[in-house]
C-alpha cells in the first residue's frame, strides 16, 4: 500500500472525468469576475457559463492559493491518514502559489514532525501540470516510492508541453503575463501567437501566424516536432468554449502523427482561462525537452 498521498491545486487539468475516477485533493485558486469573488469549486459558475463571461469581455482577476485555505486543507489530509504528503504545484514562473505552499509545508512539518511533506514546482500549468499529476499517480499505483516519483517529476517536468493559441491578447496583458506593446501589435496586425512555457515555467513565444487556421497548422507542426513515441498514454486537447476547434485540432494532430495514442479532451481551468480568455486552444503532451532557446518573453 502507498505510504504517501499526492495532492495538487486546481490549476492541474486533466481529461473529462479523470478526477471523478481518481479523487485528488486540489487546492483552490481564487479569482474574481463580473464583480463576484470565487474560491471553492462548489461556489463557482459552471464552466460554459464562465466561458460566456469571458466571451462577453469580462476580465478576470486571479490570485495565488490562499495560504490559510492551503493550511486547513493539507492539515486535514495529514490528520485523516498516517501517510506522507507530496504536493505538485502550479508553475512558480506564473504564480506565487509555490512559495506559499512551501511556507505552509514548513508550518505543517512542525506540527507533524514524524511525517514527510514535499513540494515540487511543476513549472507547468493546466494540462501540463495535470499530466505530471497523472504520471505521478500512475507511478504511485504501480508501487513507486515518493523519492522515485519526485526524481521522475524533476527529470521530466521540462518534457511537459503546452502549445497553445489565444483568440486575442487582452487577457494576457491584463494579467501581466505579456507586455502592452506585444498585445497591441498582436491585435492591430491580427497575428495569432503560438505560445509555450519555457524552462522557467513562463509564457514564451514559439511563433506567429496570420489567422486562426494557420495558427492551428503551426500548433500541429510544433507538436510533430516535439512529440516522442512511447512517452504518452494519451494526448490532451483542451479549450475555453470551442469544442469544434478542439475536434479540428485533434484531427490535424492525428493526420500529422498517425501513431499517437488516443486523444482526450478537457476544459482549461478557470484560473488559467481567465488569463487566456475565451476561445483559447491547446495541446498538452509529454515529449522532447523544451528547447532552451524558447525564452522569448512577449
Amino acid at each position: 500500500m502507498s505510504d504517501f498521498i499526492i495532492t495538487t491545486d486546481n490549476a492541474a487539468d486533466l481529461y473529462f472525468g479523470y478526477y471523478e475516477d481518481h479523487p485528488t485533493t486540489r487546492l483552490p485558486m481564487p479569482f474574481s469576475v463580473a464583480g463576484k469573488e470565487y474560491e471553492f469549486e462548489e461556489d463557482c459558475p459552471p464552466m460554459m457559463d464562465y466561458y460566456d463571461l469571458l466571451k462577453q469581455g469580462h476580465l478576470v482577476k486571479t490570485a495565488q492559493v490562499n495560504r490559510h485555505t492551503a493550511y486547513v486543507m493539507l492539515k486535514k489530509v495529514l490528520e485523516e491518514s498516517d501517510k506522507d504528503l507530496l504536493f505538485i504545484s502550479f508553475s512558480s514562473g506564473m504564480s506565487g502559489s509555490y512559495d506559499s505552499i512551501c511556507a505552509v509545508a514548513n508550518e505543517l512539518r512542525l506540527e507533524f514532525p514524524g511525517r514527510r511533506i514535499e513540494v515540487v514546482d511543476s513549472i507547468s500549468g493546466a494540462g501540463g501540470e495535470g499530466l505530471l499529476v497523472y504520471y505521478a499517480q500512475k507511478m504511485q499505483a504501480e508501487g513507486a516510492t515518493m523519492d522515485e516519483v519526485i526524481t521522475w517529476l524533476e527529470e521530466n517536468k521540462n518534457n511537459a508541453h503546452h502549445i497553445f493559441i489565444v483568440d486575442d491578447l487582452k487577457n494576457l496583458k491584463h494579467s501581466g503575463r505579456i507586455s502592452t506593446i506585444a498585445a497591441l501589435l498582436g491585435m492591430v496586425m491580427q497575428l495569432k501567437h503560438i505560445l509555450e512555457l519555457n524552462n522557467d515555467g513562463k509564457i514564451a513565444l514559439l511563433g506567429k501566424a496570420l489567422g486562426r487556421k494557420k495558427a492551428m497548422a503551426e500548433i500541429t507542426r510544433f507538436f510533430a516536432d516535439y512529440y516522442e513515441e512511447g512517452r504518452n498514454d494519451f494526448i490532451l486537447v483542451a479549450h475555453t468554449g470551442n469544442q469544434a476547434d478542439a475536434d479540428n485540432l485533434a484531427r490535424r494532430l492525428k493526420e500529422a502523427v498517425p501513431t499517437i495514442p488516443p486523444i482526450k479532451f478537457g476544459y482549461i481551468n478557470r484560473l488559467v482561462s481567465g488569463n487566456a480568455g475565451y476561445n483559447a486552444l491547446v495541446v498538452f503532451f509529454m515529449g522532447k525537452q523544451r528547447k532552451k532557446h524558447i525564452i522569448e518573453q512577449i
